[in-house]
């Protein structure tokens, strides 16, 4: 059975890192996700003005598969950019295709690709407050060794076999977190 690990990222430079690392260990490009903020009517990623296409793909990781994609405006988020097999149900809620997907927006997607219900909506709620997700389709044998990939590049994560300590949770006070 396959299984879709997830990787909450406050930051690009830490996203890609991740999509790199996943890329070098054997795992598929068509297995691995990226969702990132856009900008209404634009291609690419809301937070850089500057670049063309062609400039980032010569960049290479994240920014480079981003930058020349459409935005998806997501009712409740707003227009994202998204990449890999997440993508194509995200598609499915701009066009009302996807039934899991229009009703939950990027939590929807998520359930829809085997994220546990509870994890997905974690995910949800880290991603519309800004950063990026980086998702890895796997078997069951993968499935720690890309959640523990994630964790190691800096993602914050939620769920199965994950330990929190010194990291925050949508909530937590930040002078009370302990590294």
């Amino acid at each position: 059975m396959d299984r879709t690990a997830v990787g909450y990222f406050r930051d690009r430079s830490a996203a890609d890192r991740a999509y790199d690392a996943l890329v070098q260990r054997g795992f598929s490009r068509d297995d691995i996700s990226v969702l990132g903020h856009g900008r209404e009517g634009h291609e690419g990623l809301g937070d850089d003005d500057h670049m063309t296409g062609a400039q980032g793909a010569a960049t290479g990781g994240i920014f480079g598969l981003l930058l020349g994609a459409a935005a998806m405006l997501i009712p409740g988020i707003g227009p994202i950019v998204a990449v890999g097999p997440i993508s194509a149900a995200l598609a499915g809620a701009v066009t009302g295709g996807v039934t899991g997907a229009v009703t939950g927006g990027i939590a929807g997607a998520l359930t829809d690709a085997g994220v546990p219900d509870e994890e997905a909506r974690y995910y949800d709620e880290r991603f519309r407050s800004g950063g990026y997700l980086v998702t890895a389709r796997t078997d069951e044998s993968g499935y720690r060794e890309v959640r523990s990939l994630l964790e190691s590049m800096g993602a914050e994560t939620q769920g199965e076999n994950v330990q929190a300590v010194g990291r925050r949770t949508i909530g937590d006070d930040p002078e009370k977190v302990t590294g």
